[in-house]
């Protein structure tokens, strides 16, 4: 009887598929200021005025073929330690000499169809965090902003820019 509850329970698993939570490394919800290990990081402000911890030069994400690189921006106030747990609260990849179908592509292929498009825009959403793509955001380069939920108003300053 155990074995058959156990073969049902698997099956169900199996079906069901994993909304992401972020991108290699980088999880929301999970990574804080503490997993850094690479590039460079320094305080900065947020356009809101909070106080975070900018962390640029750190590996790069392949986009499709082309290499974006990658910032990293954490909730932290001063002091600023490194050792601190400061949560994740927005990773960009820059994308140079983009293609914009590509990018797309690799896009849809994470994060499924877009909830919205515009002209130059996509924006995805699940449960755990919302996709901003610029396509391009200048010419030939894309800029991909990946925000938690809980970053309601800096979500919708990027909407509106």
């Amino acid at each position: 009887m155990k074995g058959l509850l156990l073969v049902a329970a698997l099956a169900a698993c199996d079906g069901a598929k994993v909304e992401p939570n972020g991108l290699g490394n980088y999880r929301f919800g999970h990574t804080t200021i503490a997993g850094i290990h690479d590039g460079n990081c320094q305080p900065t402000e947020l356009r809101d005025g909070r106080k975070a911890i900018w962390c640029f030069g750190l590996p790069p994400i392949k986009v499709g073929k082309r290499v974006a690189e990658v910032d990293a921006y954490f909730n932290a106030m001063p002091p600023f330690d490194p050792k601190t747990t400061a949560p994740l609260i927005e990773l960009q990849l820059k994308v140079r000499g983009c293609s914009e179908d590509e990018a797309e592509r690799w896009l849809r292929e994470r994060f499924g169809p877009p909830i919205e498009s515009k002209s130059t825009r996509e924006y995805w959403k699940n449960s755990f965090l919302w996709v901003g793509a610029f396509l391009p955001s200048e010419p030939g380069r894309c800029l991909i902003h990946l925000l938690p939920l809980s970053e309601n108003a800096e979500i919708d300053r990027i909407k509106a820019e």
